[in-house]
């Protein structure tokens, strides 16, 4: 039949959801360590973008290559991630244990608001390494920019991947499918809203290799001041 054709439309979709939860899959088990999780991100990022562009790459090849790239900065980035949201989760406890009264009500409540946009900032910060060479502030200041900008739909990720697993915790027996999808939906849905965020800006590491040598390092800082 026409529909099973490997030029045809449904194959297409099927082969580009395969390769999602190949690169979900991928990143799970790289994150296995923690602090590699953000290594992992760039690098599914890099590849989810690529994908999104219509290069369709090999999926292993690029994102092994994007981790070994990503790893010492992506790797900071997670610790101080790490650390942020220890800080928030320590808070939370201590006032989890105080009296409810409404000011520690207010309080709890500005503690969620901020790990809620802290959460929404990881999910760009991740892309905006994949994508551009900026040092650490850059990345995060840009991030920022991005977040705000896009976020509702940051949101939506940010619920997807919260929500996914927390429905894992409560029925186990989803856990299978949960893990093979809702990682895949978060790659690709961020994939996409990044490349429609990025298309007006040049200077990515992920063009050629050719380019990439080509490219002088001054590129990235203009960019980083153009888009601020």
């Amino acid at each position: 039949m026409q529909i099973f054709h490997p030029d045809s439309k449904f194959s297409q979709f099927i082969y580009t959801v395969t390769d999602y939860v190949k690169l979900g899959l991928t990143f799970l088990l790289f994150s296995i360590p923690g602090i590699t999780a953000g290594a992992a991100a760039a690098a599914v990022m890099t590849v989810g973008m690529r994908i999104e562009r219509k290069e369709a790459p090999t999926i292993f090849r690029p994102f092994w290559q994007a981790f070994k790239d990503n790893f010492r900065q992506g790797t900071i980035l997670t610790i101080l991630f790490m650390a942020v949201f220890g800080f928030l989760a320590a808070d939370w406890y201590v006032l989890w244990q105080m009296e409810g009264t409404a000011l520690i009500r207010l309080i709890c409540g500005l503690v969620f608001v901020l790990a809620l946009l802290v959460g929404c900032l990881a999910l760009w910060v991740f892309p905006t390494l994949a994508r551009f060479e900026l040092n650490n502030r850059q990345i995060i200041h840009n991030a920022m920019i991005h977040m705000l900008s896009n976020f509702p739909q940051t949101l939506l990720a940010l619920f997807a991947a919260v929500g996914g697993f927390a429905l894992a915790a409560w029925l186990p027996q989803t856990l299978p499918l949960i893990t093979m999808f809702v990682p895949a939906f978060v790659v690709w849905y961020m994939s996409r809203t990044a490349v429609k965020r990025f298309r007006k800006f040049d200077g990515s590491k992920e063009e050629t290799e050719e380019e990439a040598a080509k490219a002088p390092a001054e590129i990235a800082e203009n960019h980083s001041v153009e888009l601020i």
